[in-house]
């Protein structure tokens, strides 16, 4: 009898475990996954650079792939987040497709920075990318 009775209070325990299970892979995942954001500016925190008129520069966040456009080409990656800690590794398809060496020289900047990234915030509607000296701001598209 002795038995059985610490047969199903280990059954009970095992069963109120895995119902935890998904409460700490949801804790665990990333607030970026799954949004999509439009870059706003770029540059040092006291001296923010503006995103050229008329361009766009969207940013999209899902299960471990960042993808999107720089303007010029488009970009597909993977990122990994620990806690506000932010890793991105990218490829840019072949080429510039652009003639407007401003518009080129944005998607360079912007590009170099993000592969940058030490760490990110979310406030309100904005996300900061901390990539050491410089940001990316960008907001909800």
């Amino acid at each position: 009898m002795m038995k059985k009775g610490i047969s199903s209070l280990v059954l009970v325990a095992t069963l109120a475990l895995l119902a935890l299970l998904p409460a700490c892979a949801a804790a665990s995942a990333s607030d970026l996954d799954g949004t999509s954001w439009m870059l706003q500016s770029y540059g040092k925190p006291s001296d923010l650079i503006p995103v050229i008129e008329n361009t766009n520069i969207p940013v999209d966040f899902a299960e471990g792939v960042i993808s999107g456009s720089t303007g010029c080409n488009a970009f597909e990656g993977t990122y990994e987040v620990e806690g506000d800690a932010l890793t991105i590794h990218y490829e840019t398809s072949p080429g510039p497709r652009c003639d407007l060496s401003s518009i080129v020289e944005q998607e360079q900047m912007f590009l170099s920075l993000i592969v940058k990234a030490e760490s990110y915030a979310i406030d309100g509607d904005t996300l900061t990318i901390d990539c050491g000296e410089r940001v990316l701001v960008l907001r909800p598209r």
